[in-house]
C-alpha cells in the first residue's frame, strides 16, 4: 500500500482515539459538575454529559467514517455554541474562566475540522455576539469588575486566544499540506504510474534492506527470514502489441498487475520491473511457497476471461531464493536466467532448477547447475 495512504489510515485512528478521549473526558467532567449544579436547577452540564456520552456508540461503531465523525462534531460545536450564547444571554452570566474555556473549545473544533474560512466566520460571529453580550452589562475598569460590570480582561485574552488559535490553524495546514506533497512524491517515486504497483526502485530497496539485515543477523534467523523472488515475464507481449496495440497492451500489463496481486499472499510484494516484467517478493520463502504461488498465478491466467479486448496470456517464471546469492543484484540475475530457460523450454512454465536440492548448497556462488533444471508446467493456452 502506498506510503500516503498508509499514513491516512493512521491519521483515522489517531482521529477516533482523539475522539474517544474528549468524549469519555467530557462525560467525566459534566457529570461532576452536574452532581453540584442539578440541585441548584441548572441543568447545563448534565446536558452535555448526556450529549458526550451519546457520542460515543459513533465514535466506536467502524461504520460511522471519520469524515461523518468531523461533521457530527462540529455540528455539535454549531449547538453547543448557540446554546452557550443564549444561557449566557438568559442567566446573565459573567465572562470568568470557565465560560473562556468553553468558548475556546468550541474554536478548536472550528479550526480543527473546518476550511479556515468557515471557521473564522464561526468563530468571529460568536466571538462578536460575546463581546454583544458583554457590552449588554457594561464594563468596568481594567481590574475586577464592580457590581454589576463586566470585566474586560477575559474577553480580550479570548480574543487573543481565537487569533492565536487561528493563527496556529494555518500554520499546522500549511506543514500538513508540504508534508502530504512531499509523501506524495515519494510515493510516485517508488510507484509505477501504469499498474500504481511499486516499482523497481521501491523493489530494490525492499531486497537491500533485507541483505543489510542478513548482515547482522545470526545463522537461524537468516534461515528464518528467508525471502524468494518470481520474476514474471508475459509471453510474446510484442505480439500483443502488434496486434492490438500499445493501448491494448497496457491495459494487458494493469490486468496481469492485478492478477499478480491476486495470487499473492497480503505480505508479498508485487512490483513491475519493467517493460512487461513483474516481480514478486515472497516473505519467508522456501521453495514450496514459491511453487504454490507460481501455480496459483499460471492457473488464474489459465481459468480468467479477461474483459474484451484484451487477449489471454500467459507468463513464464524464473524463481530463486535469497540463501542462493549473496546480494540482491544476484539473486534477481538467478531468477532472471530461470525465467529465460522457462521461456526456451517452451514457455507458459516456471523454471525453479529444483530449489529442494539446491537451495543451501549453492550458497554465495549464485551459481545453479543447468542440469537440475525442474519445470512446471501448467496447461493453459497459448
Amino acid at each position: 500500500m502506498p506510503e500516503h495512504a498508509l499514513r491516512e489510515q493512521r491519521l483515522e485512528a489517531m482521529r477516533r482515539r482523539g475522539y474517544l478521549v474528549l468524549c469519555a473526558c467530557s462525560v467525566a467532567v459534566h457529570a461532576v459538575i452536574a452532581v453540584g449544579e442539578l440541585p441548584q436547577g441548572n441543568w447545563r452540564a448534565a446536558a452535555v454529559a448526556v450529549l458526550s456520552a451519546a457520542l460515543l456508540p459513533a465514535v466506536l461503531s467502524r461504520r460511522v467514517s471519520a469524515h461523518r465523525l468531523d461533521v457530527l462534531v462540529v455540528w455539535c460545536a454549531n449547538i453547543g455554541a448557540t446554546y452557550f450564547l443564549w444561557d449566557f444571554y438568559a442567566r446573565s452570566l459573567a465572562l470568568g474562566a470557565r465560560e473562556s474555556l468553553t468558548v475556546l473549545l468550541f474554536f478548536v473544533v472550528w479550526f480543527g475540522l473546518l476550511p479556515l474560512k468557515q471557521a473564522a466566520v464561526r468563530g468571529g460571529l460568536l466571538y462578536a455576539a460575546l463581546i454583544a453580550l458583554v457590552l449588554r452589562q457594561g464594563l468596568g475598569d481594567w481590574g475586577p469588575g464592580g457590581p454589576g460590570l463586566a470585566d474586560p480582561v477575559p474577553l480580550l485574552y479570548t480574543g487573543f486566544l481565537l487569533f492565536l488559535i487561528g493563527q496556529m490553524a494555518v500554520t499546522g495546514r500549511q506543514l500538513q499540506q508540504e508534508l502530504s506533497r512531499t509523501a506524495l512524491y515519494a510515493d510516485l517515486a517508488l510507484t509505477d504510474a501504469l499498474t500504481g504497483l511499486p516499482n523497481r526502485r521501491s523493489l530494490e530497496q525492499r531486497l537491500e534492506e533485507h541483505y543489510l539485515g542478513q548482515d547482522v543477523a545470526g545463522e537461524t534467523d537468516r534461515a528464518a527470514t528467508s525471502i524468494g523472488v518470481l520474476i514474471v515475464d508475459i509471453d510474446l507481449f510484442k505480439t500483443v502489441n502488434d496486434t492490438h496495440g500499445h493501448e491494448v497492451g497496457d491495459q494487458v500489463l494493469v490486468n496481469l498487475g492485478r492478477t499478480l496481486r491476486t495470487c499473492a499472499r497480503a505480505e508479498d510484494l508485487v512490483a513491475r520491473w519493467g517493460g512487461e516484467e513483474f516481480v514478486l517478493l515472497i516473505t519467508h520463502g522456501d521453495p514450496t511457497a514459491l511453487e504454490q504461488i507460481g501455480r496459483r498465478i499460471q492457473q488464474a491466467l489459465a481459468e480468467q476471461k479477461p474483459p474484451q479486448p484484451l487477449p489471454r496470456v500467459t507468463v513464464s517464471i524464473g524463481a530463486a531464493l535469497s540463501g542462493e546469492a549473496g546480494n540482491a543484484a544476484s539473486l534477481l540475475a538467478l531468477a532472471d536466467r530461470r525465467l529465460y530457460r522457462a521461456k526456451h523450454a517452451g514457455r507458459n512454465r516456471m523454471n525453479m532448477d529444483d530449489l529442494r536440492r539446491e537451495a543451501g548448497i549453492a550458497g554465495l556462488r549464485g551459481e545453479i547447475p543447468v542440469a537440475h533444471t525442474q519445470v512446471l508446467d501448467v496447461p493453459g493456452p497459448g
